[in-house]
């Protein structure tokens, strides 16, 4: 057998790759109809979401003997419908009309039956007034009450007492009010053709979380098929039929270059609907082009840094019980960017930051992190010379795992040691 490279041999292994793992149902269903029908979502997503709660209607009965607080419970409702606008906490859902009646009961013998009207759901609400200054009201609502209609009443309840509170004080609550309300302060994202869109900021620190768990993402779900087909391949003696026809290192370029495509698909279906999730919130401006074109350069460094380590571990095991002792020093390594991804999205100009963007196999990660976080443009030098060192490791890697898999894809027995694939890689 040549040790010459076939492309043609390449190629063919690298479509049975491909093919083994992209034309599976599972595969089908989770990457390419489940992002289809999301992206499909979105634009009817605002509507689905939005909500028109049902109105606050019928009696709402007050037991006070003063008679004072059925009074200050009305306004406050109606205060709180004038509160709620456009700018509210919750922009999905209209605010809750209120159309219930506020009744003044003076007689507190009748507190039994108004419990027992509210338990039949002849009441919309029952307000005791007691004269405890800790606890000077208590609400009780039917077991049918709406959560919304619920959070109302309480709201309107603690206004009212302070309401009767700033009377008792002869003080005009309204301008008490007035002046301690905190303005609703709206933050507008302007791009550079000058259209405006509501800020999130949130939303904008999730972002370049989101394309590196999308790198991360696509780079390891190939790559965990790449070691699981490896070992399946080795331990029923399928490896020792595909190396009849083709050299070790043909196998394990196709193998890396089959699931480099089904990483490559991972990619673009599940990149596509997170821009559509942009696109349909008017948040196309938070990941400008030069951004995903760097995503995209990354992208084959990130694959073949992974993919040369799980190859390497499929080869020298026989099951995946083995492999996970090998995996797991390896993993360490590269969870770190999703363990860093708070500091280093805080100061991606940090010593932290800088540090973790030249060290393999997490550089690929952290460097997608730093560019797409930062305020401040990442220096170009840097940059430059991440994907410098980074190359150069991924020859390095790619050169190990080679040498371990053309020792190690026809091994059989116990595990190698760490010493033994240290000799293989020694080996000629």
């Amino acid at each position: 057998m040549t040790d010459s490279l076939s492309p043609r041999r390449i190629m063919l292994v690298a479509w049975r790759e491909f093919r083994h793992t992209a034309f599976t149902k599972g595969f089908i269903l989770g990457t390419i109809v489940l992002p289809v029908v999301l992206a499909a979502l979105f634009p009817l997503l605002g509507g689905l979401l939005k909500s028109t709660p049902t109105p606050l209607t019928g009696t709402i009965a007050v037991v006070d003997a003063s008679g004072r607080f059925a009074s200050a419970l009305e306004q406050s409702l109606q205060a709180e419908v004038k509160d709620e606008g456009p700018d509210a906490k919750d922009p999905f859902s209209e605010p809750v009309a209120v159309q219930a009646k506020v009744e003044a009961i003076a007689d507190a013998s009748r507190t039994d039956a108004l419990r027992s009207e509210l338990a039949a759901e002849g009441l919309t609400a029952l307000v005791l007034v007691h004269a405890d200054p800790e606890s000077p009201a208590e609400l009780l609502v039917p077991s049918s009450s709406r959560p919304r209609h619920t959070q109302r009443l309480e709201r309107a309840l603690r206004d009212a007492v302070v309401r009767l509170r700033a009377q008792d004080a002869k003080q005009d609550y309204d301008h008490l009010l007035t002046l301690m309300d905190a303005p609703r302060i709206r933050a507008s994202r302007v791009s550079r053709d000058g259209a405006e869109a509501r800020e999130s900021i949130a939303l904008r620190m999730l972002v370049p979380v989101g394309f590196m768990a999308l790198l991360w993402i696509a780079v390891f779900s190939s790559a965990n098929y790449l070691l699981t087909s490896t070992i399946e391949e080795k331990s029923s003696r399928v490896m020792e039929v595909l190396l009849s026809a083709v050299s070790p290192m043909e196998l394990l370029a196709g193998k890396m270059l089959g699931q480099a495509a089904v990483s490559a698909v991972v990619l673009v279906m599940y990149g596509s609907v997170a821009l559509a999730g942009l696109g349909a919130m008017a948040m196309m401006d938070v990941v400008p082009l030069a951004h995903l074109l760097w995503v995209v350069a990354w992208f084959p460094i990130a694959y073949l840094m992974v993919a040369a380590v799980m190859a390497g571990i499929g080869s020298a095991v026989n099951d995946l019980h083995e492999a996970q002792s090998l995996v797991a020093p390896a993993m360490i390594a590269l969870v770190l960017p999703l363990a860093l991804w708070l500091p280093i999205s805080e100061n991606p100009n940090g010593a932290v930051a800088v540090a973790f963007s030249f060290i393999p196999p997490a550089s690929p990660f952290v460097n997608v992190l730093r560019i797409t976080t930062a305020s401040d443009p990442v220096p170009l030098w840097q940059v430059l010379l991440a994907l410098g060192v980074s190359m150069a490791s991924v020859v390095a890697m790619i050169w190990a795992g080679a040498r371990v898999f053309r020792v190690g894809v026809l091994m059989q027995g116990k595990t190698p040691t760490p010493r033994e694939l240290l000799r293989w890689l020694r080996s000629r």
